[in-house]
């Protein structure tokens, strides 16, 4: 005896998106976007909130990250500088 058949909303897994999101430029870009498929009525206000939410956590992570290797290039350097002196 067969399966029945899955309706194609259930058995199509929704296609992936590859979004390049690896700076705070990037992540503004696609908060923008959001923002504008919202405004134009292309996305339900609910999902711009949710992903907007989401941006807003990745940008503050790569703020952090962005901090933390300055920082320590500083004070890598404050080191090569206590040594030679």
């Amino acid at each position: 005896m067969k399966k029945p058949r899955a309706a194609a909303s259930e058995s199509a897994a929704p296609p992936r998106m590859r979004l390049k999101l690896k700076t705070i430029d990037d992540v503004r870009a696609e908060m923008a976007r959001l923002y504008r498929e919202g405004k134009a009525g292309l996305r339900d206000v609910a999902d711009v909130s949710r992903l907007a939410n989401v941006l807003a956590l990745l940008g503050r992570l790569i703020e952090g990250s962005d901090l933390e290797k300055r920082l320590s290039a500083i004070e890598e350097s404050e080191e090569r500088h206590a040594t030679t002196h």
